[in-house]
Formats: C-alpha cells, sequence, structure tokens
C-alpha cells in the first residue's frame, strides 16, 4: 500500500527514487534463462498502481460501515447504496500493491550492490512520509474527531523512523501498517544482494522464504520471524517477484511452479482472514469475492508480465503513477477530516467529489514541491 511512484531505474509504491517511470531491465541472461526485449517503459504498473490506490481511496471513504462515527456519522452503505457493494472490496487495492512491490523491488534492485539499494528506497520513501506524519499530527489537534485518543508528541516522534511497530507507537495514519511490511520486505531482500544478484539466487531466495513463512505458522513465540515473513504478504511480495523473473528472462515451468505456490499459500491465508473479519468483526465480505479480486491483480500484473501490455504507452500515466504514493500517505486523516467538515454543508457526492479532488491536487503539489527537491537534495548529501 512499495501503498510504494514508479520511477525511472527504479520503483513503484514504496520504492525507487524520485522519477515516476519504470524503465525496462536491461536485456541480459545471468546464466538463468532466456531474456527478453521489454518495453521502454512499465507504463501498465503505473495504470495499476492507480488503480490499487483508487481502490482503497473508495474503501476508506465508501465502503466502512464499521466506523461511521469517526467519518460520516452515516453508514455509507445508505450514503452510496451502489457504490459500497464494490467499495467494500477496495481495501484489497493493498494486496495489488504488494505484488506489484515485489516485481519492481527486484527490478530496482538488479545490479545493485546493498548500500545503493538501501540508499534509493530511503529516498523514495521518506521525504513524502515525513510530510504525511506532520499532517497527521497537525489534522489531530486541529480537527480532531472527537471519537479517537490523539497521538502523543512521543508517538509522532516515534512515527518519523517509521519503527513504529517494533517500539510499540501508535501509527498516525492507518495506512503506515502497510509501510512497515514494505520495510520489512526490503530488509529480507538485502539478503539476495549481500552477492551480485541473479536468476538462480533470486529464485532459491523465493522458494525460501516462502517455505518459511508457511511453516513458521505452526510454531507461537518464534521471535522475529512472522514479522519478516507473514504468510499472506509474504505470498504476495513472492508473486510479484517471480513475475518479474518472467518479464526479464521469459517464462519457465520452475517460474510457473512458483507462482502457482505463492497463489495457493495466500488463497488459504486471504480465506481464512476473510472469514475472520465476516464472522468475528461483522464485516459484509465474502472471503471468495475476496480471493477473486486479488486473484485479478494477480492476473493483471501477470499481463505485464507475460509483455501482454507493451503496447500501453500513455505517458500521462506516469504522471499519473507518481501521485500514487503521496495520496496513499494523505488521504485517510485528512480526507476524513475533509468529510466531517464539508458534509453537513455539501451532501455526501459533493462531499465526495471535492474531497477526492483536493487529494489529487495537493498530491501533485507534494511530489512537485516537496518529494522531487528533497530527494535532489538529499542524494548530493547521501
Amino acid at each position: 500500500m512499495n501503498f510504494p511512484s514508479l520511477p525511472a531505474k527504479t520503483d513503484p509504491h514504496p520504492s525507487g527514487e524520485a522519477r515516476s517511470e519504470i524503465p525496462a531491465p536491461a536485456v541480459s541472461d545471468d546464466g538463468g534463462g532466456r531474456a527478453k526485449s521489454p518495453a521502454p517503459r512499465l507504463y501498465a504498473l503505473d495504470a495499476l498502481r492507480v488503480v490499487a490506490a483508487l481502490a482503497v481511496l473508495a474503501f476508506h471513504f465508501a465502503g466502512i460501515d464499521k466506523a461511521t462515527a469517526v467519518n460520516w456519522g452515516v453508514n455509507p452503505r445508505e450514503l452510496f447504496p451502489w457504490l459500497f457493494p464494490f467499495a467494500k472490496y477496495g481495501s484489497y487495492g493493498v494486496q495489488l500493491f504488494f505484488i506489484i512491490s515485489g516485481f519492481v523491488i527486484c527490478l530496482s534492485a538488479w545490479g545493485r550492490t546493498p548500500g545503493q539499494f538501501v540508499r534509493a528506497r530511503f529516498l523514495r520513501l521518506f521525504p513524502a512520509y515525513w510530510f504525511s506524519v506532520i499532517v497527521a499530527l497537525v489534522l489531530y489537534r486541529v480537527l480532531p474527531d472527537g471519537v479517537r485518543k490523539s497521538p502523543s508528541f512521543s508517538d509522532a516522534l516515534t512515527n518519523l523512523t517509521m519503527f513504529q511497530v517494533p517500539l510499540k507507537a501508535q501509527h498516525l495514519i492507518g495506512a503506515y501498517w502497510t509501510l512497515w511490511l514494505e520495510l520489512c520486505f526490503y530488509l529480507v531482500f538485502l539478503v539476495v544482494l549481500v552477492k551480485p544478484i541473479s536468476l538462480q539466487r533470486v529464485y532459491v531466495f523465493c522458494w525460501s522464504w516462502l517455505i518459511i513463512s508457511v511453516l513458521i505458522q505452526q510454531y507461537d513465540g518464534v521471535p522475529l520471524l512472522p514479522t519478516l515473513a507473514p504468510a499472506l504478504n509474504t505470498s504476495l511480495f513472492v508473486a510479484g517477484i517471480t513475475m518479474y523473473l518472467m518479464y526479464r528472462f521469459g517464462p519457465d515451468l520452475k517460474l510457473w511452479l512458483l507462482l502457482g505456490m505463492s497463489w495457493l499459500t495466500m488463497q488459504s491465508d486471504l480465506v481464512e482472514h476473510g472469514d475472520r473479519l465476516r464472522d468475528d468483526l461483522g464485516f459484509d465480505r465474502s472471503p471468495y469475492v475476496a480471493l477473486a479480486v486479488v486473484t485479478v491483480s494477480y492476473l493483471l500484473v501477470l499481463a505485464v508480465a507475460l509483455h501482454w501490455l507493451d503496447r500501453v504507452q500513455w505517458r500521462w500515466l506516469a504522471t499519473a503513477g507518481a501521485l500514487v504514493y503521496p495520496l496513499y500517505l494523505l488521504h485517510e486523516e485528512l480526507g476524513w477530516a475533509m468529510i466531517r467538515t464539508l458534509y453537513g454543508h455539501l451532501g455526501a457526492w459533493p462531499t465526495l467529489a471535492v474531497t477526492v479532488a483536493v487529494l489529487l491536487v495537493l498530491s501533485w503539489l507534494v511530489h512537485r514541491y516537496l518529494e522531487r527537491p528533497a530527494v535532489r537534495w538529499l542524494r548530493t548529501k547521501l
């Protein structure tokens, strides 16, 4: 949710540097498979990230009937009767983000040293993230929702590290939970970069990480491992990495088997999680519709990997993709604050339209006048 723009020579959701297009990998073989001649830019991944971001926005603004006191004050199924049945599954845009992150992080790591990889991730993640922490703290103080407890200043300072989960501090923004998972993914992937990256090293890493994520579910109290290898999210990241290998070297049986295994482990945890949301927490969502949504996400990224979408060359998608990360960071608390302020004056649909429009404009401003200058400055200092 890399919810990680897709900058040139590097990245997705949380990943990449300041630019917003992903170039194709150089044609090479690395001794492990057939190299393909890919499209000049992966605009299709930008498009998928935009779809994922809009799905998450729809979920937060029109698909949660469990938090009405915090935003609309009215059940969104009553305000948006035709949108709600679709928006309630918008949270699964996060799973699409994770698949794309696996794909693009592998792309961006190819040919880099561990230090170069860490530097690129830092430059991509933190400038916009720090700004969103400041915005969230101001909103909690200036426009409180009257329901939730405002985070302490200590928690806000801890959030600046992005390590609030192990430090047991409150997330200032709910969507930050995905960034912690992304950060763990980067730390785990550093194992691959200890030696020069290759198809065989990445392939062995994916199987090892996937199997460990399955086995540790049988043991309680295993220190750190459940954090670094959660079964559901590991399956999604591995799927993205596998599809990148297909994109770069072409599909073969061993990659299809790895992709199939990632889907099988994913569906098991996803359906179990969906059952728990429905039966224990009362969410009106079918686990099998959720599985269908995530399976479509697999197929969409697979279409990119198999070069079926190489003809997608709409340059405006690069700009749209660049806005996804700041939009993801800012939309939740800022969007809800706008909804609480505007709904009584404008009504439901105008409030929703104005909120989304303002968030899109603000995301562009953050990308253009904060992210890009900050990354240029930090790059010279690092």
